[in-house]
């Protein structure tokens, strides 16, 4: 029996809808504010922000819904089921014109993401699912996601930020003679790659990862059959009180994920203090 099948249409269309309000300021000079961490917020940002949270409250008007522009609901901490929303990950890229930048929405049940929604506006390109099965439909073709079965790591291939990038991670990639990378923008975007076999590992140090970042990739990857932890191997913890990744966040195609996790011990202290 299919599950969460209102909730995946849901997210889906609004995920669609809210690409085309972004794709509408793309071309204009928008205007920019800086929020805490440096980070820039635009017109885009809340415009998609706005239309998400009102038509996924009309859809679920009982659901907890959290996003990364409004203030956090303290019910979110014990609540047995929530949304989180990223209108816009990758802010950076989206004022770079490099379209890697993507709407993130995704669903949280039980402390586990359940239900998952990434839409990349500039490609045309959508990936959602829940953690059974996911799909991706790209300009309009449909496929069903699943993750690539490589196993050696020097045929893996990272896909790793383009705007974001730490020395542990060389560490990393040269201690797994991991050579092939493939740069990119948005963390949905990554995991989405990783989705549909195009790459085998994502893992970021950046103490910066907030849980809207991670939540509907994971479930989207979960349901291609690959992996999401913290560099311990832990599940990410979706109700702390702080909205962020404390230990990294590691994706995979789940081939060599606990090798991963045991070889980067010795490289890595934890936690990651926040920048």
């Amino acid at each position: 029996m299919e599950t969460y099948v209102q909730e995946k249409e849901v997210a889906k269309q609004i995920a669609l809808k809210a690409g085309q309000i972004i794709l509408e300021y793309y071309s204009k000079n928008v205007s920019v504010t800086m929020k805490s961490g440096d980070e820039p917020v635009t017109e885009a940002d809340h415009a998609a922000n706005n239309f998400i949270i009102e038509n996924l409250q009309k859809a679920f008007p009982e659901d907890l819904i959290i996003s990364e522009e409004r203030a956090d609901n303290p019910k979110r901490l014990t609540a047995k089921r929530f949304w989180l929303v990223d209108p816009l990950d990758g802010t950076k890229e989206f004022l770079a014109h490099n379209g890697e930048f993507s709407v993130m929405i995704g669903l949280v049940e039980v402390g586990k993401p359940v239900v998952g929604a990434v839409f990349q506006p500039t490609e045309n390109r959508l990936w959602w699912g829940d953690r059974t099965k996911s799909f991706m439909l790209d300009n309009g073709v449909e496929s069903t996601l699943q993750v690539s079965d490589r196993v050696d790591f020097q045929a893996m291939r990272a896909v790793v930020s383009r705007s974001h990038r730490s020395a542990l991670l060389d560490q990393v990639f040269a201690k797994f003679n991991i050579t092939n990378e493939i740069i990119s923008g948005s963390g949905g975007i990554k995991i989405g790659l990783i989705s549909q076999a195009k790459a085998e590992l994502m893992a970021s140090a950046s103490a910066g990862y907030k849980i809207w970042d991670i939540c509907a990739p994971e479930a989207i990857l979960t349901g291609a059959g690959g992996v999401v932890t913290d560099f311990t191997g832990q599940p990410i913890d979706y109700q702390n009180k702080e909205q962020r990744t404390f230990n990294g966040i590691l994706a995979s195609n789940g081939k060599r994920h606990n090798d991963l996790v045991l070889g980067m011990k010795d490289l890595i202290t934890l936690p990651f203090s926040k920048k």
